[in-house]
């Protein structure tokens, strides 16, 4: 924008001193570097092909996340465009002054009059904001349809209605749960949701902000529940060793086989993207279960968005990117076909929207019903810590009631060491 500015000012003088009307000139050829995930590839086609149509000249080099997002940032030339969500990484970058502030995007876009306060708040620093949302991701119980009806199931609200739901599964046969034990990143939603609805979100945003270590008694009752359901024998015995899209094959097999090996699975619908369409219509889900009704509701989010790197070699094209997305049409563009994946809900959807799927509009009511909003767990530490996490989830999924020593102290003594 600031090059053609600068030739609008130098032709008008030239016409002024009798020159004539110069040939506009052609711009020179960008090439934008963008990295994102793969479950948008659709939705943001549609943003690219509408964007280039007033920039010819801009071409756009997309690839998808292959390593943790701050490794990009360490490298030169960093990318001109990143699609992030909120935690740790976004916190960290914002602090380092590695991102351009987008805040005047976020009132152009009506993100901050659309976006739930508490939504807000995850990306937010000192008043400002430093990426540009797009839309989230809720999470819950996703469940078999056919299996539910084979036994006359109905989706629990409390905790022991779905303990008692699990035990129904159980004694005919059918394991109540799988969990990917492989990958943290769906396996501490359990963590997440236990500690949101035994200690409220308080307590959990504390534990986030490292306030509160691993081991303190509080966060041991949540460990020391996950453990019991492993105990009961409620979670695949394959479960260590599986990875998300293993998970979720257990519970919506291919070619929507009638005798999953598990019934349920805790995940959100951006890992479903895998599934086949047939798939995911076998599955439903609902809100994870009440343990305290004196908890207020509190749900795991993963926002998305878009974040522009202070040292992006292409920054200005980069920012007018950005003002499409920000546009009127630009969200109506997005809105529409991040609807129609079903993967997430648009930033500025609402509950009573009956032209979105019926899980988004699911996933909608979830979120702006929720008092507090929170990231993943996995989202919020720093990736040193990873293989701790997952080494605390295979003895998790293997130790409990297999008649081995399970030192859930120790462990969680050790994950704090790890921290």
């Amino acid at each position: 924008m600031r090059h053609f500015l600068i030739f609008l000012v130098v032709a008008t003088i030239l016409s002024a001193c009798g020159v004539g009307s110069a040939p506009t000139p052609t711009p020179a050829p960008v090439t934008l570097r963008y990295v994102t995930f793969s479950s948008l590839e659709a939705a943001e086609r549609t943003l690219i092909e509408r964007f280039r149509t007033t920039h010819p000249h801009v071409k756009f080099a997309v690839e998808q996340y292959n390593r943790a997002p701050e490794e990009y940032l360490a490298t030169t030339p960093t990318p001109d465009l990143m699609l992030i969500t909120p935690g740790q990484f976004l916190d960290s970058a914002m602090r380092s002054g590695a991102l351009t502030d987008l805040t005047e995007l976020w009132v152009q876009s009506g993100a901050d009059q659309a976006a739930p306060p508490a939504l807000q708040a995850l990306s937010a620093r000192d008043g400002r904001q430093y990426y540009l949302p797009t839309g989230y991701n809720w999470n819950g119980i996703y469940y078999n349809r056919a299996v539910f009806e084979q036994f006359g199931l109905q989706p629990p609200q409390t905790w022991d209605e779905f303990l008692a739901l699990c035990e129904t599964l159980w004694l005919n046969g059918v394991t109540p749960l799988a969990i990917s034990g492989a990958d943290p990143f769906m396996g501490l939603l359990w963590f997440d949701y236990l500690n949101l609805r035994l200690n409220g979100p308080t307590v959990h945003k504390q534990f986030l902000a490292g306030d509160i270590p691993f081991d303190d008694p509080r966060l041991r009752l949540a460990f020391e529940l996950w453990a019991s359901l492993v105990e009961k024998g409620y979670f695949l015995q394959t479960s260590a060793t599986q990875g998300i899209d293993e998970a979720l094959a257990m519970v919506a097999p291919v070619g929507g086989a009638a005798n999953p090996q598990a019934a349920m699975v805790l995940t959100g619908p951006a890992f479903l993207g895998a599934l086949s369409p047939q798939q995911r219509d076998a599955l439903a889900f609902f809100p994870f279960p009440t343990l305290d009704f004196a908890q207020p509701p509190a749900e795991v989010v993963m926002a998305i968005g878009y974040m522009i790197p202070t040292q992006a070699p292409n920054r200005d094209m980069a920012l007018a990117f950005a003002e499409l997305l920000a546009s009127e049409e630009g969200r109506t563009l997005l809105a529409t076909d991040v609807a129609a994946s079903g993967l997430y809900a648009p930033l500025t959807a609402r509950r009573d929207d009956q032209s979105l799927p019926v899980g988004v509009q699911q996933g909608v009511a979830l979120v702006s019903e929720a008092e507090a909003i929170t990231a993943p767990t996995y989202m919020n530490v720093s990736p040193v810590l990873w293989p701790a996490l997952i080494t605390m989830q295979r003895r998790l999924l293997t130790e409990p009631g297999s008649g081995r020593e399970f030192d859930l102290d120790g462990l969680l003594a050790s994950l704090e060491a790890a921290r």
